[in-house]
C-alpha cells in the first residue's frame, strides 16, 4: 500500500503548481468582474486563507484520485463504446456480485496480505477525503442525504469510466468507495465538534 501512497502523493506534487496558477487566474477574473459591475477596473476579494489551503488541497486531492483510478487505454470513442458494449455482454473484467472480491481477497491473502489492504482497505481511505470535503467546504452538503447521494454517485461515476478504458469494473468497489465517502462525512462530523471553527470553512 506504500507503493500507492507514495504515486498518489507525487501525483498532487505534481498538480500543485497547476492548481495555484488556475486558481490565480480565475480569481483575477472574478475580481475584473465585480469590478466591471462597481463600475471600477477590479475589486479587491478577501480572502480566507485557512479555506484557500482546504480547498486547494482537497481540488489537488481529486484531481490526483482521477488520474489515480482512471489510468487504463484510451481509445477513439466510437471503438470506447464497442469495447464497453463488448465487455458488458461477455463480462469480462465485470463483478456485479457484491462482496465476492471482498470475500476472494479475504479466503485468499487474509486481512494481512499486501493485496487485500491494497485493494479493500485502500478502496475505503482513498475516498475519505471526498466525504470529509464535501462537508467542510460546502455547508449544504452537511445532511446525511446528500452525504450518501455524493458518497455513491462519484463511484459509480469512476467506475463507469473505468468501462471504457479497460479498468476492472466491480460493485465491491462501489461498495467500499461508499463507505470511505460516508467514513469521511463522520469524520467531519466528529472533528467539527472538537474543532468548531472548521463549520466556518466554507465557500
Amino acid at each position: 500500500m506504500a507503493a500507492y501512497t507514495i504515486r498518489l502523493i507525487c501525483t498532487m506534487i505534481t498538480c500543485i503548481p497547476i492548481y495555484v496558477l488556475a486558481r490565480i487566474i480565475l480569481l483575477r477574473h472574478r475580481a475584473r468582474r465585480l469590478g466591471a459591475k462597481a463600475g471600477v477596473k477590479k475589486v479587491k476579494l478577501e480572502f480566507n486563507k485557512l479555506r484557500e489551503l482546504c480547498l486547494g488541497l482537497f481540488v489537488i486531492f481529486m484531481i490526483a484520485l482521477f488520474v489515480f483510478v482512471w489510468q487504463g487505454t484510451l481509445r477513439p470513442p466510437m471503438e470506447a463504446f464497442r469495447f464497453a458494449r463488448f465487455r458488458i455482454r461477455t463480462g469480462d473484467g465485470i463483478n456485479f456480485v457484491p462482496f465476492r472480491t471482498v470475500l476472494d481477497y479475504y479466503y485468499t491473502f487474509g486481512v494481512r496480505g499486501d493485496l487485500f489492504g491494497v485493494n479493500i482497505l485502500g478502496n475505503v481511505l482513498i475516498f475519505v477525503p471526498w466525504g470529509f470535503g464535501l462537508l467542510l467546504l460546502w455547508k449544504k452538503n452537511r445532511n446525511l442525504l446528500r452525504l450518501a447521494a455524493f458518497s455513491l454517485g462519484l463511484p459509480i461515476f469512476v467506475e463507469a469510466v473505468q468501462l471504457f478504458i479497460g479498468r476492472s469494473v466491480d460493485i465491491d468497489d462501489i461498495l467500499l468507495n461508499f463507505l470511505g465517502g460516508m467514513l469521511g462525512g463522520l469524520l467531519y462530523f466528529l472533528l467539527a465538534k472538537i474543532f468548531p471553527k472548521l463549520k466556518t470553512i466554507v465557500l
